[in-house]
């Protein structure tokens, strides 16, 4: 059976699990745009999602007449790369299952405590060596606050077991309502409602056409004036004019994003200047040993399923 395989996410754990199986035909691809021109003669592709470009290319090459593949592993947690251009139906698509989850929790933890507790300014003054306890606007704790988190998936759900320990109170926004003992679960249809009421917003929603500029200006209007906001999963998801509008006009105190449209974001785009805002260069899921792990482990048990004819786990499409 012929696996192709490209990833910079988790390669060398993936890569050590996938050799580990006898007789697998495994090609590696350095780029993933080496990947479209010989798709169509593999079993399986386990790849990042392709996004721009190569989503385009593979998607073409897998739909292809004679094309053999019957199974994508997707390594990130998002698919709107390759599903934008369409998969064949008998196609199977799956991600990694939330592996990355506790890592992006942890940095959206961080885009908090960062605003609230002005750390951006405190390493401004300490490498003025200025020693200055006045701020404006003041310090503030995030015990006792509100949170809303929009998709209250593996992220989400991640989110919503950190802010638990900083004593904040959680409302959690899905379309799916899952059962949580950490958060006040209300449905989609009452974001409006929700945003008016937090303090806190994190956008943790995946990407689909539904959800597209999901944060609007009608949103970031509904928000409680003075609020923090914060994105960690797609840019797509945010109207980013409607967003420097927000912060330019004081309706949000300030926001810290993880994602924006495009990536990279290009030197000179006007999104940089917005005031008190943060960007981080979709880092979120980066840095733990363990996210690699979890993420093997997912590839490997699919891999023993699919040369079992099993069923797979975490399917995005099937």
């Amino acid at each position: 059976m012929r696996v192709i395989f490209s990833t910079r996410i988790a390669r060398a754990p993936v890569q050590r699990a996938l050799e580990s199986f006898p007789g697998l035909d495994l090609v590696i691809c350095e780029d993933l745009s080496e990947v479209a021109p010989i798709a169509a003669q593999a079993d399986a592709l386990i790849l990042s999602d392709p996004r721009g470009a190569p989503g385009r290319e593979i998607s073409a090459a897998i739909k292809q007449p004679g094309s053999k593949v019957r199974w994508v592993q997707l390594l990130s947690a998002g698919a709107a790369g390759l599903l934008a251009h369409g998969v064949p139906a008998h196609v199977v698509v799956t991600n990694q299952g939330g592996a990355v989850a506790p890592a992006v929790a942890e940095h959206g933890m961080a885009m908090m405590l960062g605003m609230a507790r002005r750390i951006a300014d405190i390493c401004e003054r300490s490498a003025r060596h200025e020693w200055n306890k006045e701020f404006s606007p003041p310090l503030v704790s995030l015990e006792g606050k509100t949170l809303a988190i929009v998709g209250f998936g593996n992220i989400g759900a991640q989110l919503a077991k950190r802010a638990a320990g900083f004593d904040m109170k959680v409302i959690g926004l899905s379309r799916s309502l899952p059962a949580s003992p950490l958060a006040e679960m209300r449905p989609m249809e009452a974001l409006d409602e929700a945003l008016a009421q937090a303090d806190v917003v994190a956008l943790c929603i995946a990407s689909s056409p539904a959800t597209r500029h999901i944060m609007n200006a009608q949103r970031f209007a509904a928000i409680k004036p003075g609020a923090f906001f914060i994105n960690l999963t797609r840019g797509e998801t945010v109207d980013q004019d409607a967003l420097s509008e927000a912060l330019t006009s004081g309706r949000l105190a300030s926001a810290f994003i993880d994602v924006t449209e495009p990536e990279p974001l290009p030197p000179d785009h006007p999104l940089w200047d917005a005031p008190n805002l943060f960007i981080s260069p979709h880092t979120a899921g980066a840095g733990s040993v363990h996210t690699g792990r979890r993420i093997a482990d997912v590839v490997s048990e699919n891999l023993r399923r699919f040369m079992g004819g099993e069923p797979l786990l975490h399917m995005v499409k099937d």
